[in-house]
């Protein structure tokens, strides 16, 4: 019998009011898959690629913002009048 075949067989025994914690064992064991997977190929997670992006165009972004924000007060300032 493959190790696969028993697992089903012993999943198969339990009563159904652990199936729920068998399928969230399953998530975080391919979650831990999916770090080892990274951590061997260098890959980094998707967080990690966006923080380091959001920091490679922070300066043109806060740019854009001080912008806006100087029209805004700008336009604020003529109603005020």
């Amino acid at each position: 019998m493959t190790q696969q075949a028993e697992l089903i067989r012993n999943i198969d025994k339990l009563p159904p009011k652990f199936f729920g914690e068998i399928i969230e064992f399953v998530a975080f064991l391919q979650f831990k898959a999916q770090q080892e997977n990274m951590k061997n190929t260098g890959d980094k997670p998707s967080s990690v690629r966006d923080i380091e992006l959001f920091e490679m165009y922070a300066d043109e972004l806060n740019a854009e913002a001080e912008d806006v924000l100087s029209y805004q007060n700008m336009y604020m300032d003529e109603i005020a009048k």
